[in-house]
């Protein structure tokens, strides 16, 4: 058994480790609250941009949809590129683990089907584990890495994401593009999702309203019109759906670390007790034997 002294000492490591681990899920607490405002804002513009773009697509003839190099499938998919979003910190629990698990699920069932794969990183946790060698070995390349994001996404970060997977894609770099990201359910829960980014598929295959639309100047160059939006769209809902799940996982993690430091306190003062009984025990042992031994 420890001592006492050494007991102190872990009581008041502890006590020091729970008030930063208090105080980082009070601080992820206030930014999750202010995402999931801005997510819930957003997510309507979002499925609207969507609903417009596809509606537009089903306007469009065959002829027509193979002339805008973003709607035109690959007739043969040899190479796939991965746009990955993680965090650039860590203390998130699982959350950037369970991204890098499923991106290599998705890169072993690549590779069987004798597909390429090329990696966009975003975030340094991607960044760090998609640069060891093994996958380098397997001629898995990281096309382009970015971090030092800003803690709430902006257009702009997105819009030079989206350029970058537009520019692989339309370059013949990449047959097809994939983001991989987490959808915020709730506080405790997010989902990863594999979406399809390039080439953009229609959802539907007629108006959305059912009826005919007389479309002005005309469906193709209004769908090049929207295209970059729809695709900056498409990106800066993935960052928001996974930043608000990033900072929902560490506000959690943050919340399991007091705990368990609240637990572990009490585990070690229940030690430091005993510790101190034992010792005082001893003493009046000490003390009696020798009163005896003058008797």
């Amino acid at each position: 058994m420890a001592n006492q002294k050494e007991i102190r000492v872990k009581i008041a490591s502890t006590k020091k480790t729970m008030k930063i681990t208090s105080a980082m899920k009070l601080v992820a607490a206030a930014k999750v609250n202010k995402m999931q405002k801005i997510l819930i804002q957003a997510r309507p513009y979002g499925n609207k941009v969507t609903q417009l773009f596809t509606d537009l697509q089903s306007a469009l003839s065959e002829d027509e949809l193979l002339t805008n190099p973003l709607l035109a499938a690959k007739t043969e998919v040899k190479t796939v590129a991965l746009v990955i979003i993680s965090s650039d910190r860590g203390l998130c629990g699982g959350y950037n683990a369970n991204v890098i698990k499923a991106t290599n699920r998705r890169i072993e069932t690549l590779q069987a089907e004798g597909k390429t794969v090329k990696l966009i990183t975003v975030g340094r946790k991607a960044k760090t584990a998609f640069s060891k060698a093994s996958y380098a070995s397997q001629g898995i390349e990281i096309i382009e890495s970015f971090i030092n994001l800003n803690s709430i996404p902006t257009n702009h970060e997105a819009s030079l994401i989206a350029n970058k997977a537009v520019e692989t894609f339309i370059n013949g770099d990449a047959d097809k593009v994939e983001i991989i990201t987490t959808k915020f359910i709730s506080l405790v829960n997010n989902e990863i999702k594999n979406l399809e980014f390039l080439p953009i598929q229609s959802e539907t295959t007629e108006l959305s309203n059912g009826s005919d639309a007389i479309l002005e100047p005309n469906a193709t160059t209004l769908i090049e019109t929207l295209a970059p939006m729809y695709t900056e769209n498409k990106i800066y809902q993935s960052l928001l759906e996974a930043t608000t799940s990033e900072l929902a996982s560490r506000m959690t993690a943050m919340s399991n670390a007091t705990k368990n430091a609240k637990d572990f306190i009490n585990k070690l003062v229940l030690a430091y007790n005993k510790a101190r009984q034992a010792s005082i025990t001893q003493e009046i042992s000490e003390i009696v034997g020798g009163a005896a031994a003058l008797a």
